[in-house]
């Protein structure tokens, strides 16, 4: 069984076409070795990202990635087994939303506008999660 780990975050500041590539340089390099596969989604200033591979090595990624001053808000959006990965190609998919496809989701505090309870914003996370990846996103591509 593969582990795998959803969570929703705000970006801390604007981030530029720059900071992006030189994140997922570096995801991607730091996810090969540990194993790990998984899709980053973008839009404005929110984050959704799906984390894939060993139960521990992802929950310890996780709780090194909600550290990360980069971004703030970080809510866990699901984390279960599943009989195979999402994502075996990509140490780690990238897709820029437009904000015409971007999904509202309720903060950490519910203080988000149009506030859903938890079990909406995993369904929805889950949904925005399997149409990026049926459109054939090209993991090699940057941005």
């Amino acid at each position: 069984m593969i582990f795998q780990l959803c969570y929703l975050s705000t970006a801390s500041r604007d981030m530029q076409r720059e900071d992006l590539v030189d994140l997922l340089t570096t995801s991607r390099h730091k996810n090969t070795a540990l194993g790990i596969t998984g899709l980053l989604l973008y839009s404005g200033d929110q984050f959704i990202q799906l984390l894939e591979g060993e139960e521990s090595v992802v929950r310890a990624l996780y709780a090194q990635i909600a550290r990360d001053e980069r971004h703030h808000d970080v809510a866990l959006a699901f984390e279960e087994h599943v009989a195979e990965r999402q994502c075996p190609d990509w140490s780690m998919g990238f897709q820029a939303l437009p904000d015409s496809e971007w999904l509202e989701f309720p903060s950490p505090d519910g203080s988000a506008q149009g506030l859903q309870p938890m079990m909406e914003a995993m369904g929805r996370a889950k949904a925005i999660l399997h149409r990026v990846r049926e459109r054939g996103l090209d993991p090699a591509r940057a941005l």
